[in-house]
């Protein structure tokens, strides 16, 4: 059933998808597919979770410990993320609903809470992780922590939007070069300019 809704939210968009149209594509009456769930935000939800989110599998053990190289495994864990998007097909499946397909109105509230709340956690984990590297000296010390870990998670998400809207450049093939073109940006970061009152 869960296959059948993933197929019908990315080729229908989730908001044009209906409970018939589940339970059809499933080879089900459209009162099975209540017998398990209570409306299509709940579908939406068992078939998202079938999907570790990459950036927060990644950031998870790292944060907990940083250890002596936190940039360095920082890179091959963004490196694994975008490559384990490119080659696995029910991720793309999954984040190509999220990013392009995610119309569901009022019945997702809940679930777009539950992103915001996992975007956080990630935020905070990236900064535990910058911090640590600037600690370490692997970054200068006027490195912000907190917006160091706003811009790697939007230029991570931003590639992963681009390549699954598009697929028009080699994710896999380049994703070292993009991560340590970002790393090296940090590393050579100029001072902020303070604002003048």
């Amino acid at each position: 059933m869960l296959d059948a809704a993933e197929r019908c939210f990315r080729e229908k968009g989730v908001a044009s998808t209906t409970l018939d149209d589940i339970a059809k594509a499933a080879g089900h009456t459209r009162g099975a597919v209540y017998w398990h769930f209570e409306n299509k935000a709940d579908i939406f939800e068992a078939v998202c979770e079938r999907v570790v989110t990459p950036m927060q599998a990644m950031l998870g053990d790292l944060a907990a410990d940083p250890g002596s190289d936190p940039l360095g495994y920082l890179r091959k864990d963004a490196i694994h993320v975008l490559r384990m998007l490119s080659e696995c097909e029910r991720v793309q499946s999954v984040f190509e609903i999220k990013f392009c397909k995610l119309d569901g109105g009022p019945d997702f509230d809940r679930l777009r809470r539950a992103e915001l709340e996992t975007h956080g956690r990630c935020l905070s984990m990236l900064e535990v992780i910058f911090d640590a590297a600037v600690r370490r000296g692997q970054l200068p010390a006027h490195v912000d922590p907190k917006v160091t870990a706003e811009a790697m998670h939007a230029f991570i998400g931003g590639l992963m939007r681009s390549w699954v809207e598009r697929h028009d450049f080699d994710l896999r093939a380049h994703a070292p070069w993009l991560v340590d073109t970002f790393l090296t940006g940090l590393r050579n970061a100029p001072v902020p300019e303070t604002s003048a009152d």
